[in-house]
C-alpha cells in the first residue's frame, strides 16, 4: 500500500500547502484505472470528463479517500451547493477540526448543501463527509483553498486576556487555519482507511518549534542597538537584524562588528511602493551600504511588513533567498509566494506580527506582555510552528526581552537564524520520498536526503511520534506521545473580528506616517 497522497491537478494554492504540510505526492494520470492502494488519498481539485469521473468513482466505491471542494464535487458526486459569505473560523468540538487555530476567513465560498463537520457562527457546518461503496470523501467549501493566493490587508485583533485586545495590519485571511484544515482532512482520510498520515516536519530536529528573534532597527540610535545587541550575546541568542540603512549609513561598522548575528535588509527609506522602479531604486541603495560595508546578507523584509507584487519582482531582482512580511502570511511555516503567473523564487518566512511595543500599545503591562507570550509559545508548540517574536529597539523593551530570552532557554527550544531556517527548508523542498505500508512497517525510498530529516507520524489525532528518516520504520518500535488536542480559546472570534475605535485611531495613525516618509 502506497501512502503517497495523488492530486489531478497541481493548483498553485494546492501545491504552496502540500509543500508546507510535507506529503509524499504525485499527479494522476487517468491512462487507467486507480487502485485502492495506488494512493491513500487522491486530491480531486478540478472538474473533469466522464471518463476521468467514472476512474474517481471507481477508486472512491473501491475502498480510496477523496478530498475536494464542493464545486468540483457537484460535478464528481452531483451534491448541491449553497453560497455562503464565511466571516471566521473557529472549531470547537468538532470530531475531525478540534483544536485547529481560529482565523479569519470573510469570503464568499459554496458550501456543500448537506455539510456535517466544521460548524461556522451561522450554524452551518463547511464540510460535508461522503461515503460511497467502500470509500470516503470530505468535502470542503467551494474557493476554500484558492483563499491562501489572498494578498489583500486587514487590520486584526489578536488573542489575550488582558482587557484590550492587540492589532495589527496583517494578510486579510489567517491562511494558517486553511492548511491546518486541509491537513486534518488529510489525516481523517488516512485514519478512516486504517492507515498512518506521514509528512515531512517542520524542523531540523524533533523539537516541537524553533525560536527565532527578528530585529527592524527602524531609526534607533547607536545605544539602543548596542543594547539589544549586548542582550543577545548575553544569552547566547543568535538573532536576526533587518537594518534600516539610511540613518545608519554613517555608523554601518556597528553592524559588522556583531558576532554570531545574522544581518539582513530592512531598507533604505522606510517606505514601500507599489512602484516596482521605487521599490528596485530603495532595495539596491540600502544593499549597496551594507556591501559597502563588507556584511554579507541574504534576506530581507519590509517597512510595516508590507508585501506587494511589485515589491516582490524587486526583492527578486536583488538576489534575496527569502523575505518576511506580515501582511502576506503569519504565524504560519514557509512557501514560496504565487505572482499572478508564476511562483518567486524568494522564499516567504512568516513570523508573529504583534511585537512587544504593539502591546504597549494595546495599555498591556508587563505582566500582560509576559502572559501574552506565554500563550503565544505555547501555541507555536502545540502547533509545530516556528516562534518567530520581533520587536525594534527605539521600544526599550529590554526587561521584557530578558524575561523572554530566559523562558526560551527555559523552555529548551532551539534558536535559530532565520536565513539558516530558510536555507533548511529550501533543502526540505528538494526532498523527494515514495513511502510504502504494510503490516505496520513503512517502507520508504528516498530521493536528495543531503541531511537528516524527521518524519512526523500520526496513527491517529492523538497518537504521533517525530522520527528520524530511516528506509524502514517498524510502528510497533516507535516511542508515540499522546497529544491533547485542545479545544479552548482565549478570545472569542465574535470578540476578535469586532472593528473598534483603537484600531479606527491605529489605521488613521499608520496611513500618517506613511505620507510623512
Amino acid at each position: 500500500m502506497r501512502l503517497t497522497v495523488g492530486i489531478t491537478h497541481m493548483l498553485p494554492e494546492w501545491e504552496i500547502v502540500i509543500q508546507q504540510i510535507g506529503i509524499s505526492n504525485e499527479i494522476v494520470s487517468f491512462r487507467e484505472s486507480i487502485l485502492p492502494d495506488q494512493f491513500s488519498v487522491v486530491i480531486v481539485t478540478q472538474k473533469g470528463a466522464k471518463p476521468e469521473k467514472d476512474v474517481l468513482l471507481h477508486y472512491l466505491n473501491s475502498g480510496g479517500s477523496i478530498l475536494t471542494e464542493a464545486d468540483v464535487a457537484e460535478w464528481l458526486f452531483n451534491i448541491r451547493t449553497v453560497p455562503a459569505f464565511v466571516n471566521t473560523i473557529e472549531p470547537t468540538d468538532d470530531s475531525i477540526f478540534s483544536g485547529v487555530l481560529p482565523g479569519f476567513i470573510q469570503a464568499r465560498l459554496f458550501l456543500p448543501q448537506k455539510g456535517d463537520v466544521l460548524e461556522i457562527e451561522s450554524e452551518r457546518k463547511l464540510v460535508q463527509i461522503h461515503t460511497s461503496g467502500k470509500g470516503t470523501a470530505l468535502i470542503l467549501p467551494g474557493g476554500f483553498s484558492s483563499t491562501v493566493l489572498d494578498t489583500k490587508v486587514r487590520r486584526r485583533n489578536f488573542p489575550t486576556h488582558a482587557s484590550h485586545l492587540p492589532s495589527e495590519r496583517v494578510a486579510r485571511i489567517s491562511k494558517n487555519t486553511i492548511r491546518e484544515v486541509i491537513q486534518r482532512s488529510l489525516e481523517y482520510l488516512h485514519f478512516v482507511r486504517k492507515l498512518p498520515f506521514l509528512s515531512l516536519y517542520p524542523f531540523p530536529d524533533e523539537h516541537q518549534s524553533i525560536f527565532n528573534f527578528r530585529i527592524d532597527t527602524d531609526f534607533a540610535s547607536e545605544e539602543e542597538i548596542d543594547s539589544f545587541y549586548q542582550l543577545c550575546i548575553n544569552y547566547d541568542v543568535s538573532a536576526t537584524w533587518f537594518v534600516e540603512t539610511k540613518s545608519t549609513k554613517d555608523r554601518i561598522e556597528q553592524f559588522a562588528q556583531m558576532k554570531n548575528q545574522e544581518i539582513g535588509l530592512h531598507c533604505y527609506h522606510h517606505k514601500v511602493s507599489n512602484s516596482y522602479s521605487f521599490n528596485r531604486a530603495n532595495i539596491k541603495e540600502g544593499c549597496r551600504i551594507l556591501n559597502e560595508a563588507k556584511i554579507p546578507f541574504c534576506g530581507y523584509a519590509a517597512p510595516y511588513g508590507e508585501w506587494n507584487i511589485p515589491l516582490a519582482k524587486a526583492i527578486e531582482k536583488a538576489g534575496f533567498i527569502y523575505s518576511s512580511e506580515f501582511t502576506l502570511d503569519y504565524d504560519n511555516l514557509p512557501f514560496y509566494p504565487y505572482l499572478r503567473d508564476r511562483y518567486s523564487s524568494v522564499l516567504q518566512v512568516p513570523i508573529h506580527p504583534v511585537s512587544p511595543r504593539r502591546l504597549r500599545n494595546a495599555r498591556h503591562t508587563e505582566d500582560d506582555i509576559k502572559n501574552y507570550f506565554k500563550n503565544v509559545i505555547q501555541e507555536r508548540v502545540d502547533h509545530n510552528l516556528p516562534i518567530f517574536i520581533y520587536d525594534h529597539p527605539s521600544s526599550g523593551n529590554l526587561t521584557i526581552l530578558n524575561w523572554l530570552f530566559q523562558y526560551i532557554h527555559q523552555k529548551d527550544i532551539p534558536i535559530y537564524a532565520l536565513k539558516d531556517y530558510a536555507k533548511w527548508w529550501k533543502r526540505r523542498l528538494e526532498v523527494k520520498w515514495t513511502p510504502r505500508f504494510n503490516k505496520d512497517i513503512i517502507d520508504i525510498q528516498w530521493q536528495h536526503l543531503v541531511s537528516p530529516i524527521y518524519l512526523l507520524v500520526k496513527k491517529s489525532p492523538q497518537d504521533l511520534v517525530a522520527t528520524k528518516s530511516e528506509n524502514v520504520i517498524d510502528l510497533h518500535e516507535l516511542k508515540w506521545q499522546k497529544k491533547k488536542l485542545s479545544s479552548k480559546f482565549i478570545t472569542p472570534m465574535a470578540l476578535r473580528i469586532k472593528l473598534n475605535r483603537k484600531m479606527i485611531f491605529n489605521d488613521i495613525l499608520y496611513f500618517y506616517r506613511r505620507l510623512k516618509q
